[in-house]
């Protein structure tokens, strides 16, 4: 069953390539469902989209993929795979925190948090990270506690906040916290460092509703003091985006004698419409 929240990654005509990439890569990983725009892979368990949406967008650090490795053998053989090409942002080494742990900005611009551990510590093995910079900077704990009051279950980890004595102008800031909404967690920090990136549509989530009251419900918390788009894509406060999608969607694009109306009739949507969606389709 597919996760109610999954992370979709933006690619210029190179989603099925990257697809590929990551199945030969990542551990128990599987592509699960494939058009010509869309590549769904399945990662110990766990779906990504990889969308082909052109040149408009492209990943950045500022929402990375930490990914847990069970072995040093797999943690150096992936991190050889992944920085070929790639830009490494944190090298391959030993830290206060980790026995072992990398952070690198692969060949399609996708970033990767790489750390040697257990699953079970974590909860999942991957998780999207956001680092909140910039203009967002000092608003991680805000994130957090906001999409708190959206999604279902939620179920913290704890947060660890910067002291006074590491480091004083952070003081007070989220160093690393980690959340979970019905079973997908999330990872949220805070950096006073300036960095050339900030929350774009290159990486975005894509919340998957039953139904229309669900569409209403998160498309109304979501959109507040943010922007809407088309085709189901908003902005959160914060910048974030989000695609709020009808899981029948998917049924009615892998028709072919729906597939062309149903898309007619959704990229004249900002918010889905279930119904004229199905009736389009029909019609």
């Amino acid at each position: 069953m597919k996760e109610q929240i999954t992370p979709c990654l933006w690619f210029d005509n190179q989603a099925k390539e990257a697809g590929a990439f990551y199945c030969s890569q990542l551990k128990n990983a599987k592509i699960a469902a494939q058009s010509p725009i869309v590549t769904e892979i399945e990662v110990s368990g766990q779906h990504l989209t990889l969308l082909d949406g052109g040149p408009m967008f492209r990943p950045n650090a500022s929402i990375s993929l930490f990914y847990v490795c069970d072995t040093e053998e797999e943690i150096n053989r992936i991190w050889e795979a992944f920085t070929k090409e790639g830009t490494i942002l944190m090298p391959l080494d030993t830290y206060d925190w980790s026995e072992r742990y990398g952070w690198v900005n692969d060949k399609y611009g996708v970033s990767w948090q790489f750390w040697l551990g257990k699953v079970e510590e974590v909860g999942r093995r991957i998780t999207p990270s956001l680092l909140f910079t910039g203009k967002q900077y000092g608003r991680a704990e805000e994130a957090l506690n906001h999409y708190s009051t959206i999604f279902k279950n939620p179920v913290s980890d704890g947060i660890l906040y910067y002291g006074d004595n590491e480091a004083p102008e952070q003081a007070g800031k989220v160093k690393h916290a980690q959340i979970g909404f019905d079973g997908q967690k999330f990872m949220f920090m805070d950096s006073i460092q300036p960095h050339p990136f900030e929350f774009n549509e290159g990486v975005s989530f894509t919340v998957h509703c039953e139904n229309q009251e669900e569409i209403d419900y998160y498309w109304a918390k979501l959109t507040e003091s943010g922007e809407e788009s088309m085709c189901g894509w908003c902005k959160d406060k914060f910048g974030v985006s989000w695609q709020v999608i009808p899981t029948i969607l998917s049924k009615l694009m892998s028709d072919p004698a729906k597939a062309g109306k149903a898309a007619q009739a959704f990229m004249q949507m900002r918010k889905f419409d279930i119904e004229k969606l199905v009736q389009a389709s029909i019609s």
